[in-house]
C-alpha cells in the first residue's frame, strides 16, 4: 500500500513539475468600428460600412506558449488567426484563394542563451520594423486609408520562413531571416532574405531593416506565390527591394514616431518613398490622443504623385482591455497616386477622385 501511495505521489509530483515547465495561452483581440467615407464610387457616392475590421488593430485569436528545457533553453511556439469581426470570415488567405488556418503567424522556436530560432510562416523583417515605429502599428488605419507599408507586394508574413534573433547587447538586437523559395533546381525562386538591427534604451527605440522578396506578380495567382499585383493592380514578375529605418522616443505621457521607408518593384517599375511622423499624448490616464501624418512618393512610368494621409484618433480606455475609440482621416493624392487609385482592380479604390474623407467610431476588446 505505501508503495503504490508512493507511485501515485511521484506520478502527481512529476506532472506538476512538468505544469510548471510549460504554459500555453490563448489570447486575441476583436476591433469593430463603423466608418463613413467619401468618393466610393464613380459619381463620388457615400459610404457608411463595417469595413474589414476596427481601423486600431487587426482582429485575432492565437495560442501560444513554452516549454522550459532546461540549460538556459526552451521551446517555444505561436499559431495566429486573422478574422473579419462583422462578418466571421478569416483573413490572409493564400493567393489562388485558399483559407488559411493561422494566417497570422504559424511558428515553432528553440530560445538558448545564444539566440533564438523560429520556423514557419512569420512576419517578414522589414514589416516587423516599420509597424514598431508606426503609430498604429500597420494596423487597419494604415491599410484602408494610408500606403501600408510601401505596398509591401510580398506582404507582411512569408511562408517558410527561417529567423535567427540574437541575444540583445548592450541595447542592441541583431535579426536575420531567410525564405525558402521551395523551387526545385532554382533556389533563388520565390525565396527572401532579410537583416535587422535595432536598439532599445530607455525611451529610445531605433531600428533599420533590408529585404528582397523575389518573384512578386506574375500573370496567374494560383501558380505565384506571392500574388500578381501591386495595390489591386497586374504586374510582370517582378522583384522588391525594401529598406525602412526608424525611431520612437517616449517623454513623459507623449510618444514622438518617425520612419521611412523605401520600396522598388522592378521591372514593374514602382518605387515608394514613404515617410511618417506622429505623437500620441496621454491627456488623462484614460483619453489619448493621436496625430499621424503620412508623406508617400509613388514613381512609375516616368511619373509621380503624392499620397497624403493625416487625421487625429481619440481613444478612451474604458479597462485594460477594452477601449472606444473616434477619428476622422483625409487623404489627399497627385499625380501617379491619383492614376493608381483610380485604376481598376486598385484595392485602395479613389475611384478617379483625388480625395477622401473619413470619420469612424470603433470598438475594441483584447482577451
Amino acid at each position: 500500500m505505501k508503495k503504490i501511495c508512493f507511485a501515485v505521489l511521484s506520478a502527481t509530483c512529476a506532472m506538476s513539475v512538468a505544469h510548471a515547465q510549460s504554459s500555453v495561452t490563448l489570447y486575441g483581440i476583436i476591433d469593430e468600428a463603423i466608418r463613413f467615407d467619401t468618393h466610393q464610387n464613380r459619381t463620388g457616392g457615400k459610404l457608411f460600412t463595417m469595413g474589414s475590421g476596427g481601423e486600431m488593430s487587426g482582429s485575432r485569436w492565437g495560442l501560444q506558449g513554452s516549454e522550459d528545457l532546461g540549460g538556459g533553453m526552451k521551446a517555444i511556439f505561436q499559431l495566429e488567426n486573422g478574422f473579419t469581426p462583422n462578418t466571421g470570415v478569416t483573413q490572409q488567405s493564400t493567393p489562388s484563394g485558399a483559407v488559411r488556418l493561422f494566417g497570422r503567424t504559424a511558428m515553432v522556436g528553440l530560445v538558448s542563451p545564444y539566440g533564438t530560432v523560429t520556423l514557419g510562416r512569420q512576419y517578414t523583417l522589414v514589416h516587423e520594423m516599420g509597424y514598431t515605429h508606426d503609430i498604429y502599428a500597420f494596423s487597419n488605419y494604415t491599410g484602408t486609408t494610408g500606403f501600408q507599408g510601401a505596398g509591401e507586394t510580398g506582404g507582411g508574413r512569408l511562408d517558410n520562413t527561417a529567423r535567427y534573433t540574437s541575444p540583445t547587447l548592450a541595447g542592441f538586437t541583431l535579426r536575420s531571416a531567410y525564405t525558402f523559395g521551395q523551387t526545385a533546381g532554382n533556389v533563388h525562386q520565390n525565396s527572401s532574405p532579410a537583416v535587422s538591427l535595432s536598439y532599445d534604451r530607455g525611451p529610445l527605440s531605433v531600428g533599420a531593416a533590408y529585404q528582397i522578396i523575389n518573384n512578386i506578380g506574375g500573370l496567374t495567382p494560383s501558380t505565384t506565390a506571392y500574388g500578381s499585383t501591386y495595390f489591386g493592380i497586374t504586374i510582370p514578375d517582378s522583384s522588391q527591394k525594401v529598406f525602412t529605418a526608424g525611431a520612437t522616443y517616449k517623454i513623459g505621457d507623449a510618444k514622438i514616431y518617425g520612419s521611412y521607408i523605401y520600396s522598388h518593384v522592378y521591372p514593374a517599375d514602382y518605387r515608394n518613398d514613404s515617410f511618417s511622423v506622429a505623437a500620441s499624448y496621454f491627456i488623462t490616464p484614460a483619453l489619448q490622443v493621436a496625430l499621424p501624418f503620412y508623406i508617400d512618393f509613388l514613381h512609375h512610368a516616368n511619373t509621380s504623385g503624392t499620397r497624403i494621409t493625416t487625421g487625429p484618433t481619440l481613444d478612451y480606455l474604458l479597462s485594460k482591455r477594452t477601449d472606444v475609440y473616434v477619428g476622422v482621416d483625409y487623404n489627399h493624392l497627385t499625380g501617379a497616386w491619383t492614376t493608381l487609385a483610380g485604376s481598376t482592380g486598385s484595392n485602395q479604390p479613389f475611384f478617379g477622385y483625388n480625395s477622401l474623407f473619413e470619420a469612424t467610431i470603433g470598438l475594441r476588446h483584447r482577451f
